[in-house]
């Protein structure tokens, strides 16, 4: 993977390394991901004899600039825009940030007779103090007895809750085996991780419209390319994305059930055709240089953009809107263009 990226990198504008590796060295996962995303996308592209352009100036004089602009063999060309998208399971960003600064605190102590279970609940609105969330924990600790607890069952363990505003910590005790005692190296053996149900298309949804809007009119058709943080990105969520919601409607008690798609796609509102700026909307599921060879790709023409994709462009596999159908046309992979085994990164 390493020398995948590096060879990628060398084919990199000279320009735009200093940045990039900025972005690829920062820590933040985001920054890393999004940096990866454009720099598989830019050599996907020129591996195929495309020529890439990265933030090329307007004519409409606008400030913001696209990632790419886009030459086809043919001379046909196009603006390229790279995203990011996660599930929206309804946390905040901001929230389970300031979480994760204090939680740290707590992943770095150690007991000697004991691990933690931490289940939370709700979120803070301020950083909440790790130190103090660390020390309330151990000191409280101090008052267990290893060989007490040792004898209970689980729903009958001690348990410390712990607040601050609206987030809720409750911590229970893990025994650890009498052989390891004074020998744990951390103290968070059950993590603070809550479920929920996940939204996918949405976020597609959103990153395609605030894109087609961001550059104003163009003279060239924008294709916006939306990497999605997903495990599995489903075909039925990039049609909702882009079409709208899919509803199944009752009549009536004894009728038959019928589909139909509610107008809040990226393409359809409620007021008819939206994002007409946006000519195609490119989606990938969790593309990183560890999955190049195995995630799906699909790029959607928008049928009611201003401007077509010229046809040169269309070498990945698309699906395109003929005779009120959508049909999906097949194309080259990453997998076949980047010459990667079926296994790959595995020998």
């Amino acid at each position: 993977m390493r020398e995948l990226v590096s060879a990628c990198f060398d084919r990199y504008p000279d320009t735009e390394k200093p940045e990039l590796i900025h972005r690829l060295r920062s820590g933040d996962e985001r920054h890393f991901r999004s940096g990866c995303f454009e720099l598989l996308l830019h050599d996907y592209l020129i591996r195929q004899s495309f020529e890439l352009v990265p933030h090329p100036e307007l004519p409409n004089g606008s400030k913001t600039r696209p990632d790419f602009l886009v030459t086809c063999p043919d001379g046909a060309r196009i603006y390229l825009e790279a995203a990011s998208a996660t599930e929206d399971n309804g946390e905040s960003a901001s929230a389970e940030a300031m979480k994760a600064v204090a939680l740290a605190s707590l992943e770095s102590a150690t007991h000697p007779d004991f691990f933690v279970d931490v289940s939370s609940s709700g979120d803070p609105k301020t950083q909440p103090s790790g130190g103090k969330l660390r020390d309330a924990v151990l000191k409280w600790l101090g008052t267990l007895k290893w060989e007490e607890v040792l004898t209970l069952p689980h729903d009958a363990l001690p348990s410390l809750e712990w607040k601050h505003e609206d987030w809720h910590l409750i911590v229970r005790p893990i025994p650890v085996k009498e052989s390891a005692r004074g020998k744990i190296r951390r103290l968070v053996g059950i993590g603070a991780g809550r479920a929920g149900w996940v939204n996918t298309w949405a976020p597609i949804r959103d990153s395609v419209i605030a894109k087609s809007r961001h550059y104003g009119d163009l003279e060239l058709p924008l294709i916006v390319a939306v990497n999605v943080n997903t495990f599995a990105l489903d075909p039925m969520d990039e049609m909702q994305a882009l079409f709208g919601e899919e509803l199944v409607v009752f009549s009536s008690p004894s009728s038959e059930p019928h589909l139909r798609r509610e107008p809040n796609g990226a393409w359809m509102g409620k007021k008819g055709p939206r994002a007409r700026r946006a000519s195609g909307a490119w989606l990938f599921s969790d593309l990183t240089p560890y999955s190049v060879a195995a995630r799906r790709q699909a790029l959607y023409l928008n049928p009611w953009a201003h401007l077509a994709v010229p046809s040169s462009f269309l070498t990945m596999p698309h699906n395109k809107v003929e005779d009120a159908q959508l049909r999906p046309v097949d194309g080259r992979s990453f997998r076949e263009v980047f010459e990667l085994s079926p296994g790959w990164p595995e020998i």
